[in-house]
Formats: structure tokens, sequence, C-alpha cells
């Protein structure tokens, strides 16, 4: 039997492609879901102008790959909640771990804007 690589290259990259997939599904773990709801939220604060649908997609693939799915979830929530008022809200405003994480979310969604040309809107109450 003679071995030929024309042969074996689709075997080859096959195993290329599937060895590669669970380390770049570990290095970006967001659902699709949460994915389409930052960059809905982000247009909606754009006056849904089309051009921010890339840059608030890159906003959130630049977010992406600076934390992952849980840490996301946890940050954005304290960063979302941080200005609710009320008792209900100190959950959220008061303790310094909220803070921080908060903090934390502001500045990598900075970041990331900066990296992906998101100016911030007029009205940004976030």
């Amino acid at each position: 039997m003679k071995f030929s690589i024309k042969k074996m290259f689709p075997a080859l990259l096959s195993l290329v492609v599937l060895g590669a997939a669970p380390a770049s599904a570990q290095a970006n773990d967001f659902p699709t879901t949460t994915r389409v709801e930052y960059v809905l939220e982000c247009m909606q604060k754009h006056n849904r102008d089309y051009e921010y649908f890339y840059k608030c997609s890159c906003v959130v693939d630049e977010i992406a790959k600076n934390v992952n799915y849980n840490e996301f979830n946890e940050i954005s929530t304290a960063a979302r909640y941080a200005r609710l008022g009320g008792e209900r809200g100190s959950v959220f405003r008061d303790p310094k771990d909220v803070k921080r994480m908060a903090k934390k979310y502001r500045t990598l969604e900075a970041n990331a804007n900066k990296a992906c040309f998101v100016k911030a809107p007029a009205d940004d109450d976030d």
C-alpha cells in the first residue's frame, strides 16, 4: 500500500479542526443568545444605527477574550444593578466586592469600546 498525502489530507485536516474546536470553545464560551442580547442593547443605545451591529459585535468579542461567561454574567449584573435605588438596590450598591465587580465590567467594556471604535452614546445612563 502506497502512502499518499493527497488521500490523507482530508482526514488530517479533520483531525486538526476537531482538535482545535474544544480549545476555542473553552476560550470563547459565551452563548449565542448572550452575544445577541449584548449587541441589540448596544445598538439600541446608539439609535439602532446599523454601523453599530459590527462595532457592538466586536465589543462583545473583545470582552469574551478577557473573561469567561460566568464571570461576565456576574460583573455585568453588578454593573447593571449598581444604580438601582431603594433598599433592594443596596445589595448591588453597597458591598465592596460588588462595587469591584461593577468597576471591572465598566473598565473592560470601556477598553473594548475603545478597541472597537464605539463612542459613548450622548444619553448613556448605564
